[in-house]
């Protein structure tokens, strides 16, 4: 933790991604970020032509930081499709670092509505997905 910074957290790491369904790229549909520490946030965006979105990490302060108790902060990743959400990705953040969900790698990922969904214990926390991250 930086002593500029006290209390910084990085409450959901930068996300980028590929939505495909039936084999296809989702044009153009809304995808929803939602993560919970203290409140509920979300943003969003929208795939383009190929299928792909990206999300900038988002860094939060809080004075909690300081106090002897666990970090746990709830993310989802959502596709909006005939103005419901489907769930493609889902996880309880614990640490406060940067790409801490993946274990330090980047999410570069490829996800298919049509995939089951599994249960990824890789990380420290479960991880109930559609995705799969890339290896570059």
């Amino acid at each position: 933790m930086s002593i500029f910074k006290p209390g910084k957290t990085c409450v959901f790491s930068s996300v980028s991604a590929v939505i495909t369904q039936s084999g296809q790229p989702l044009k153009n549909v809304k995808v929803v970020r939602k993560w919970e520490w203290n409140k509920l946030n979300q943003d969003s965006t929208t795939t383009n032509e190929n299928g792909y979105f990206e999300f900038p990490a988002v860094f939060e302060f809080s004075i909690a930081r300081f106090l002897p108790i666990e970090l746990v902060i709830g993310q989802g990743l959502y596709v909006v499709m005939d103005g419901e959400e489907k769930k493609i990705w889902s996880n309880s953040k614990r640490e406060p670092e940067e790409n801490a969900e993946y274990g330090g790698k980047n999410f570069n990922a490829s996800c298919d509505l049509d995939a089951e969904e599994r249960l990824v214990k890789d990380y420290g926390s479960l991880m109930v997905t559609k995705c799969f991250l890339k290896e570059h």
